[in-house]
C-alpha cells in the first residue's frame, strides 16, 4: 500500500507539472484596440472584461535628455491593454511601484502616468513632446489629483501640523455669501481660471509643440482611476476617440501612442521620468 501511495503521489505530481501555464505577455509591437459592449464612461481597473483582453509589454527608459541623467530606470516596463465602445477608448496600464506617493509637503512628489498621441494629420511628430507645427496631445494622471478628488486637498495644518499662522485665507471659515470670492482674492490663478488652480478629477489634458511648450487645456471628458496593491499600480485612463482640436483615433486609420511613468517616491517629477523612446502603432478594430 505504501508503494502504491507513493507511486500515485508521483503520478499526480507529474500531471501537475504537465499543465501548461499561460505564456507571459509578449513585447507590444502594435496596440490592437478591441471593441467591447461595456460602459466606459467611468474608468474601472478591476472590470471583468479586462480578463479577456490581451496584454502587451512596453519597455521604458529613464528620460535621457536631462542633466544630471538618472542613474537607473525606476519603471522598466508597463503592461498595456485597450478597448473601445465606438465612442470612448480605455487604456489599462500596470507597472511596478513599491509605494504610493501622493505629493503634499515641499519636496514630496506624486506617482503619475501619461499617454501621448499625435494631435495633427501627417507624419508622426517627435515622440519627445512633439515639435513646432507638430503638436502632441497628452493625458496626464497623477495619484495626487485622484487623492484630492476623493478626499479633498490637504489643509496647511494637515501638511504642516507644527506651523503657526494668524490666518490662511484659503481655509478661513465665514458665513458670508461672498466667501468664495473672498478666498479667490488670495489666489490669482483661481480667480483668473487657471486650470492648474482647481481640484482635478485625476487627469490633465496637455497640448505641446516641443520642450517647454506644455499647455493644460480644458478637459474633454477624459478620466482616470488608479488602484495600488502589492507594489503595483493598475490604472485606467478613458478618453473620447475623437477630440476636436486634439488627437483622434479612428477605426481603419493607423495611429500612434507613447507612454511615460513617474515614481514620486524616487524623486521623479517634471522631466525626470521613465519614457518610451519611440511611438507604438495603434489599430482601432
Amino acid at each position: 500500500m505504501r508503494t502504491l501511495f507513493v507511486g500515485a503521489a508521483l503520478s499526480l505530481a507529474a500531471l501537475s507539472c504537465g499543465k501548461s501555464k499561460p505564456p507571459p505577455p509578449a513585447p507590444l509591437k502594435e496596440l490592437v484596440v478591441k471593441k467591447v459592449a461595456a460602459d466606459l464612461t467611468v474608468p474601472d481597473p478591476s472590470a471583468a472584461f479586462w480578463n479577456d483582453i490581451p496584454a502587451g509589454v512596453v519597455t521604458l527608459l529613464a528620460q535621457p535628455m536631462i542633466a544630471p541623467r538618472p542613474e537607473k530606470t525606476t519603471t522598466e516596463s508597463v503592461l498595456v491593454q485597450a478597448v473601445h465602445d465606438g465612442t470612448r477608448v480605455a487604456f489599462r496600464l500596470r507597472w511596478k511601484d513599491p509605494e504610493i506617493s501622493e505629493a503634499g509637503r515641499l519636496g514630496m512628489f506624486s506617482d503619475a502616468f501619461a499617454l501621448e498621441f499625435p494631435a495633427a494629420d501627417g507624419p508622426p511628430p517627435p515622440v519627445m513632446m512633439g515639435a513646432k507645427g507638430m503638436p502632441v496631445h497628452l493625458f496626464h494622471w497623477r495619484a495626487q489629483y485622484q487623492r484630492d478628488a476623493e478626499k479633498g486637498k490637504p489643509t496647511m495644518e494637515q501638511l504642516y501640523p507644527h506651523m503657526s499662522v494668524d490666518m490662511y485665507p484659503h481655509e478661513y471659515k465665514t458665513a458670508d455669501a461672498g466667501a468664495k470670492e473672498h478666498a479667490e482674492q488670495y489666489s490669482p490663478g483661481l480667480a483668473e481660471g487657471n486650470p492648474q488652480s482647481y481640484v482635478k478629477a485625476g487627469v490633465d489634458e496637455i497640448i505641446a509643440e516641443g520642450f517647454s511648450t506644455s499647455s493644460v487645456r480644458e478637459g474633454n471628458g477624459s478620466a482616470g482611476r488608479g488602484a495600488w496593491a502589492n507594489g503595483e499600480w493598475t490604472l485606467v485612463i478613458v478618453r473620447p476617440l475623437a477630440i476636436a482640436g486634439g488627437s483622434t483615433l479612428k477605426a481603419g486609420t493607423p495611429g500612434n501612442i507613447a507612454f511615460a511613468a513617474w515614481q514620486g517616491g524616487q524623486g521623479e517629477v517634471g522631466s525626470r521620468k521613465c519614457v518610451t523612446m519611440a511611438w507604438t502603432p495603434v489599430t482601432i478594430q
